[in-house]
């Protein structure tokens, strides 16, 4: 869990450095799939009985909102490209 949550945003950093739109908006992608891999062990932990469904839930709705302020982000730096 850890390791895919310092990707996220390690790679909007590293994509922050690149030269263009389009590296960026690469790297916002791959922020996205390790935020989709940190949802997988939220699931995980649920059923292995390490957090309650109430936790998981507030997380996953947290997760969402980055989710859908990460793919803003990428639309806006491939729009600005055109």
């Amino acid at each position: 869990m850890n390791r895919s949550a310092v990707s996220i945003s390690a790679n909007i950093a590293e994509g922050c450095s690149r030269k263009t739109a389009a590296d960026f908006a690469r790297f916002l992608e791959i922020a996205v799939g390790s935020s989709f891999e940190l949802e997988t062990y939220f699931e995980i932990a649920l059923n292995l009985s390490f957090i309650k469904i109430s936790d998981k839930e507030n997380l996953l709705n947290e997760l969402n909102i980055i989710q859908k302020r990460i793919n803003a982000l990428r639309e806006s730096i491939l729009k600005t490209r055109m």
